[in-house]
């Protein structure tokens, strides 16, 4: 079986290495590099404990089971490749910078406790001994031990070489423009290169899904714009060790640099940065590790995060006979990426529905 694989990013590129593991004949064409998307400008956080709010129950286990997934994941793609990607389990401290937001997290804690999910609430005296460059002014902390990380672009670093390995090929700087379609079946891909024939295709282009000719076939996703900073402390500064959340910025300690993020932006396809949404992020960094303030910033980018109308993923098979679709991740493509490579292998190579990702159809935006 021949499978097109649009985009490679971290759901194309898992998506091609569990279809490779499998047997199937696999190619990925990107407009760009492999990997440095949206996938190279994420933090790496693996934390539905944190990021999990509003979420429905589907979404929700949807996540968990990824974050379940991760470290076998990560184990067998590290043996594979050769390649760290530095997988952890730092755990999440959600920050109360307001005796309210302390009340509030204090009940969650206690949600989540009765849900079987390991948490707790620190007091202000215990998150300074935990994190001692945390703020005096926090009013508290929610723990979830649980949370993880991932060195994203070590992972798509990782993911590339272990296709190489299985002789996958990666045609990057390659557009593609249009569907091949007859008689409302996928046949293959027209690239900038030519016509390429397949028995499957997979849209997994991020925030560029609707972006080629033939798009009417495929749901609606929209690029959403992040920009992110790194800060470097001074020689000797130990960093925190956990991921740090407040209301309007995380922290994540990559290494010797702590990263800052991240704007939320409807600004189409730009990718620049600005010295204004820098000095926003550093600042509300600053409220939360007060020397912050003084590090020396090296270095800012911008992703784009891809969209659907109704902030779910959209995974499955489209209307048309072998096309199928792997987008929408939204802020969660890194947690997502096992979840999602395993029921995309298996609805494209069983042709079976799959349980878990039945509500995040492509079908449900263009149900009457």
């Amino acid at each position: 079986m021949k499978v097109i694989i649009a985009g490679a990013g971290i759901a194309g590129l898992a998506i091609a290495w569990r279809l490779a593991q499998a047997g199937a004949d696999v190619e990925i064409y990107d407009r760009g590099l492999a990997g440095r998307g949206a996938t190279w400008a994420a933090a790496g956080m693996i934390a539905p404990g944190a990021e999990l709010k509003d979420e429905s129950e589907e979404l929700a286990r949807f996540a968990r089971a990824s974050r379940a997934a991760w470290p076998d994941f990560a184990a067998e793609l590290e043996a594979e490749s050769a390649c760290s990607i530095g997988y952890g389990e730092p755990g999440s401290l959600i920050l109360a910078c307001e005796g309210a937001r302390a009340q509030l997290l204090e009940q969650r804690a206690r949600q989540l406790v009765s849900s079987g999910v390991d948490a707790e609430f620190l007091t202000p005296a215990v998150l300074r001994r935990r994190e001692n460059l945390l703020s005096s002014a926090l009013h508290g902390a929610l723990h979830i031990p649980g949370d993880a990380q991932v060195d994203n672009r070590l992972v798509g670093e990782a993911l590339r070489s272990a296709l190489s390995r299985r002789n996958v090929a990666v045609h990057e700087n390659t557009e593609i423009r249009g569907l091949l379609i007859a008689e409302n079946r996928v046949r293959g891909v027209m690239c900038s290169s030519g016509a390429v024939p397949g028995d499957a295709v997979i849209v997994a282009s991020g925030a560029w899904l609707n972006e080629f000719a033939g798009s009417a076939a495929l749901p609606p996703v929209t690029p959403v714009k992040g920009q992110m900073v790194a800060v470097e402390p001074p020689a000797g500064t130990k960093l925190p060790r956990q991921l740090l959340w407040g209301e309007d910025v995380y922290l994540v300690t990559r290494g010797s640099r702590v990263l800052i993020g991240a704007t939320v932006e409807d600004a189409g396809f730009d990718t620049s940065v600005s010295t204004e949404a820098c000095s926003r992020l550093v600042a509300a960094a600053a409220r939360i590790i007060p020397a912050l303030a003084g590090w020396r910033v090296s270095e800012m980018w911008a992703g784009l995060r891809p969209r659907t109308p109704d902030g779910a993923p959209v995974i499955g098979a489209c209307a048309v006979e072998g096309l199928y679709v792997a987008g929408g991740q939204f802020r969660n493509g890194i947690l997502f990426a096992p979840a999602v490579a395993d029921a995309m292998r298996r609805i494209v190579l069983t042709s079976q529905p799959v349980a878990e990702i039945r509500s995040f159809g492509p079908g449900r935006f263009t149900a009457g």
